[in-house]
């Protein structure tokens, strides 16, 4: 996955990085093989709060989570948390999506013929 970092009133140091990182390395199972992937991290400190914003783009839908909180790194880890859940819905609607569409074309409506 491609990451692209962003800090608004703070430095993105390494270890903010690894941190992202090795949660979403957690969560690689859940994005398949196909397509390409690609996260923006917005790192914001405003008024004592730290903010983050991942922007993941995926497919053709674009998963977005926000959280704010005195710990960067607890806003950090609730983000990528939000995004597993919405990763997870989503791929429950698509295998969801093929299931339905399957069902119904394997229905033939009964010939004339045989009545």
């Amino acid at each position: 996955m491609k990451f692209e970092y962003t800090g608004r009133h703070i430095d993105v140091t390494p270890a903010l990085r690894s941190h992202v990182e090795s949660h979403f390395e957690r969560l690689a199972h859940l994005f398949d093989g196909n397509g390409d992937r690609s996260a923006h991290v917005i790192i914001e400190v405003e008024h004592g709060k730290h903010r983050s914003e991942i922007i993941v783009k995926w497919h053709d839908h674009v998963l977005t989570a926000t959280t704010s909180v005195l710990d960067m790194y607890q806003s950090l880890s609730q983000t990528i948390d939000k995004i597993e859940k919405q990763v997870l819905k989503l791929k429950s609607k698509i295998t969801d999506k093929h299931q339905k569409a399957q069902k119904i074309s394997t229905l033939t409506p009964p010939d004339e013929d045989d009545v």
